[in-house]
């Protein structure tokens, strides 16, 4: 296809919350989402072939139904708390880059996948860090 030479219209979505088809599966509010090898959303893993989407922005289940059946919006940006493991999180973290573990889980350790999520902005308790997402996400 050739360059454009004229103004053109382009439909516009907000960046901050995206609607994905949903593979056949639930998925919880507040958790890290992927995108699957067939590009379906589904609970964030540490597997390999999947890409990081975001974070759920609401409960939706379809796994009662087939991929695609249902959609689910997904938070592009912002900061959310999450698990920090294995370790106890410290102000230390601040900055760091994080690697998802599971759908509600972070470390700044390597993982099986090394799917990164964000930077700790932010530490809730030992237990708990707040994450930025934005520029991680698909």
């Amino acid at each position: 296809m050739a360059a454009t030479t004229k103004d053109r219209h382009t439909e516009r979505q907000p960046g901050e919350l995206i609607s994905y088809k949903q593979a056949a599966s639930k998925i919880f509010k507040g958790t890290l989402v992927a995108a699957n090898a067939a590009g379906y959303a589904e609970k964030a893993t540490d597997v390999a072939a999947k890409r990081f989407l975001g974070v759920s922005a609401e409960m939706k289940d379809n796994s009662a139904g087939a991929a695609g059946d249902k959609e689910i919006g997904v938070e592009k940006t912002g900061a959310h708390s999450f698990v920090y493991g294995p370790n106890d999180a410290t102000i230390a973290l601040i900055g760091q880059e994080v690697f998802l573990m599971d759908d509600q889980t972070v470390t700044v350790a390597a993982t099986t996948a090394n799917y990164k999520v964000g930077r700790i902005v932010g530490v809730d308790s030992a237990g708990s860090v707040r994450v930025r997402i934005n520029g991680y996400t698909s």
